[in-house]
């Protein structure tokens, strides 16, 4: 199976679990449904990225893998809060394109850095430089999904009650960032022991 075609698989699989939660108006099962979504996303990047690094591959096609990766957890977190705010719960969060267009510009920038690093490693090329930056890429992504993490906590954003309209996008943001966090600490942790 083609890596577009598992993508559309996941994504649309995991859009369905989230919008069908998010039309019942349950919180809780929506959390568990987004938490499972990031989980498998997190887990299914984590082991491509180590199978990757024991196979000696190229690091511009490890570094691909792991900016495909956190843009598929993008590409979740946009479509997501796009299908859940423009058809599920219309009308009652006004502030849900902001966050969409800010994950989808995230999502774009991943996949552009990504095809990039791809097409180093099927030319057989390791730009250093490229790879200096998709590091410090990674690292302020992290050290930005951490921050908005405990603010959401600070400000009681999450778990969020259903009486609150941004409560469906507040879980993908939640467990999205977690899932970015996990892929992000693994492909800095790998590239240090290297």
């Amino acid at each position: 199976m083609s890596s577009l075609t598992a993508w559309m698989i996941a994504l649309t699989l995991s859009i369905c679990a989230i919008i069908l939660t998010a039309a019942a108006n349950n919180p809780l099962l929506h959390m568990i449904a987004s938490g499972a979504v990031s989980l498998v996303f997190a887990v299914t990047a984590i082991r491509e990225h180590n199978a990757l690094t024991a196979a000696g591959a190229p690091q511009s096609e490890i570094g691909s893998s792991t900016a495909r990766n956190i843009g598929l957890v993008w590409t979740w977190g946009a479509l997501g809060i796009f299908v859940t705010y423009a058809f599920i719960l219309q009308n009652h969060w006004p502030e849900w394109w902001h966050f969409f267009l800010g994950f989808a510009i995230a999502a774009v920038a991943s996949i552009v850095f990504s095809n990039m690093l791809d097409r180093d490693a099927k030319a057989g090329r390791v730009d250093d430089a490229i790879l200096k930056v998709g590091r410090t890429l990674i690292i302020a992504q992290l050290i930005g999904v951490v921050i908005a993490v405990i603010s959401m906590f600070v400000d009681g954003k999450f778990p969020r009650d259903v009486s609150y309209p941004d409560w469906a996008g507040c879980n993908i943001f939640f467990f999205g960032a977690i899932a970015i966090a996990a892929i992000s600490i693994n492909a800095l942790r790998s590239a240090k022991s290297a």
